[in-house]
Formats: C-alpha cells, sequence, structure tokens
C-alpha cells in the first residue's frame, strides 16, 4: 500500500483524490510515515486512518444531511454504556430479574447487530437463546437508546459508520465523495465488517480503482463483527478483479511455516498460498498434549525452570494466552 501511494503520487495523482483506511491509530501513523520518508515530503491533504476517523471526518462536513448538527458528541464506551442503562429504565424493563442481560451484554447485541448488518432477533436467536423471549424488549431498548443519542447530538462508535453509509446512500455526498477519491486502499481487509465493506464499494463506485490487503487465514477472532467473507467474495463483488499473493514471509522460521502451511491447507475457504521463508534455522515447534488445566502449567512451569537453568534469561520466555482468565493456573503453579 505504501509503495502504491508514492507511485500514485509520483505520478501526478493528488493527494487528495487518495484515501488509505486502516484499522489502527498506530498502523495509519507508521504508513503515513513511511509515505512521507519514501517521497522524502510530506504530502499535504492525503486522507489517511481508521475507518472511524475518516468517518468523523467526513461526518463533520455532511452531518446536516442525515439530521445531526456538525457538533455532535463522540460518546466513548462508558458513556455509551450510561445511555443505554438509562434506555433500560424508560423502557421500564424489570433488570432485577436474572434472565434479563447486562448493559454490556445488550451493548454487544446492539453493536453486533449494527455492523453485521442483521436483525436482533436474528443474532439473540443464534447467540443468546436464553434471552429469546425478551427479544422485542431488546428491539424496543436499541430504539430508545437511538433516539436518546439523536436527541443529545451524539453518536457512539457504532453510529459513525451506519451514519458514514447512510451519508453514502444519499445522491449528492456519494457522488462528491465517490468522485474525490480516485484511489482507495484498505488495509487488512479480512478484518472488515458488512458495513465497511458496502462503504469502501460504494467509495470506489465511480472511478473503480480499488486496493485491499489482507490475509483470509488471519481472520480468527471477528472482531466488532468482521466477516471473512469480504475478502472471499472480493473477486465476486468486483469483477475483474486481479489478485496478488505475496508468499514470501520475512517473520518465521522454516520449521514454524511449514506448521502454519499445513494447519492452513485445512481450509475449507480460502486463497491458496504457501508462505516462505527468508529466514533459516530455528527449532521445530513442539505440540504435548495434557490432561487437565493443572497439569499443562505444571509442564510450562517446569519447562520454564529448565530452560532458565540452562542459561535462559526469563526475560527472553514467553507464555501466550487465549484469554486472560487461563493465567490463573500458571500463575498458581
Amino acid at each position: 500500500i505504501v509503495y502504491r501511494v508514492a507511485h500514485l503520487l509520483e505520478q501526478g495523482v493528488l493527494p487528495q483524490q487518495l484515501l488509505l483506511l486502516t484499522f489502527t491509530n498506530k498502523a495509519a501513523n507508521e504508513m503515513l510515515g513511511r509515505v512521507e520518508r519514501l517521497l522524502g515530503r510530506t504530502p499535504q491533504g492525503l486522507w489517511g486512518g481508521t475507518f472511524h476517523h475518516i468517518a468523523n471526518r467526513i461526518l463533520r462536513r455532511y452531518a446536516p444531511v442525515i439530521g445531526y448538527q456538525s457538533n455532535f458528541t463522540i460518546l466513548d464506551e462508558e458513556d455509551s454504556e450510561d445511555l443505554l442503562k438509562l434506555s433500560i429504565k424508560d423502557a421500564g424493563v424489570d433488570t432485577t430479574a436474572k434472565r434479563f442481560p447486562a448493559p454490556r451484554v445488550l451493548k454487544s447485541i446492539i453493536s453486533v447487530s449494527r455492523n453485521a448488518q442483521r436483525p436482533i432477533a436474528e443474532l439473540v436467536d443464534e447467540r443468546h437463546p436464553k434471552f429469546i423471549l425478551l427479544t422485542s424488549a431488546i428491539e424496543d431498548i436499541a430504539r430508545r437508546y437511538d433516539a436518546r443519542k439523536r436527541a443529545a447530538n451524539s453518536m457512539d462508535f457504532d453510529d459513525l459508520l451506519t451514519n458514514w453509509l447512510r451519508l453514502l446512500e444519499q445522491p449528492g455526498p456519494h457522488h462528491a465523495l465517490a468522485s474525490q477519491f480516485r484511489y482507495v486502499l484498505v488495509d487488512e481487509y479480512q478484518d472488515t465488517n458488512r458495513i465497511q465493506a458496502a462503504i469502501v464499494g460504494r467509495l470506489a463506485d465511480v472511478h473503480g480503482n480499488l486496493l485491499v490487503v489482507g490475509d483470509d487465514a488471519q481472520s480468527i477472532y471477528s472482531f466488532r463483527a468482521a466477516d471473512v467473507a469480504n475478502i472471499l467474495r472480493f473477486p465476486d463483488a468486483f469483477p475483474g478483479a486481479r489478485t496478488f499473493r505475496i508468499e514470501t514471509n520475512y517473520r518465521s522460521a522454516p520449521s514454524v511455516l511449514q506448521v502454519a502451511n499445513a494447519v492452513i491447507a485445512n481450509n475449507e475457504e480460502q486463497f491458496k498460498k504457501t508462505l516462505r521463508p527468508v529466514r533459516s534455522g530455528g527449532k521445530r515447534p513442539l505440540l504435548v498434549q495434557a490432561n487437565t488445566m493443572d497439569d499443562e502449567a505444571r509442564y510450562v512451569a517446569t519447562r520454564i525452570l529448565e530452560l532458565r537453568d540452562a542459561g535462559i534469561p526469563l526475560r527472553e520466555i514467553a507464555v501466550l494466552f487465549r484469554a486472560g482468565h487461563l493465567s490463573q493456573f500458571l500463575e498458581m503453579e
């Protein structure tokens, strides 16, 4: 992406005609910094940042089109949950009943519904079946929550995306923005959700110059309703798209890549690729099967002591967990 941006600028494309979308501020700053170092100058006017950052910039300009004032407030997670609690109170729901979802669970249901563009009832049935009888109450709370935000001229993080898409569904703003951005470039495309993919598609439908970079094999956790289908179906969504496989791996030892290639080969849907190492050497990964969590912790702790006694500094030893609470067993050991 960095070299493509630099190349386009050298070819005379104006910086304000480029849109670079990433998922973290750190990644955005790193990319823009690399572009500057590569060109030896700062490209004034280049649009680059996270989806939410760019949404905020654009909505400040066009907010009145969708019924907001340009000085709208962005709610952080704590403010958002407080407003949701007021909405629950407005709905007159008895939250003392153990069967009713906690505010953070409600917030998650509403958030996934919006980012995945799926009905609340469908998500409750699929992910929270124990709340099925409360579906209408949850939908009512979601409506009240939206009404409270709009009345306060405020948006939460999900609103930044949904309102950006709403804006792009208006002929005037859609034509203005899609015409401005001659080239749209997206990083980590496997982490986009349906609404982000829809935004990208509408932004690129005037000039048709869309480049996305991603790895379907890295779509694991589905944060904010990320949908790996966006990258897997990209050639279908954009007929004529060309696919370039970047298979050289600069990070891992050959033995690690052998394991990775063997595991990924079993994915039912994927862009076939074989990772090739640049590095040499490295020990083979070891798989140890333990009968219990205690046995696992005991093995890891014992192995750490063996490595320490062999002269390996503790600061060079790391233990990775799938979730934070799993560290307790090792800490006790």
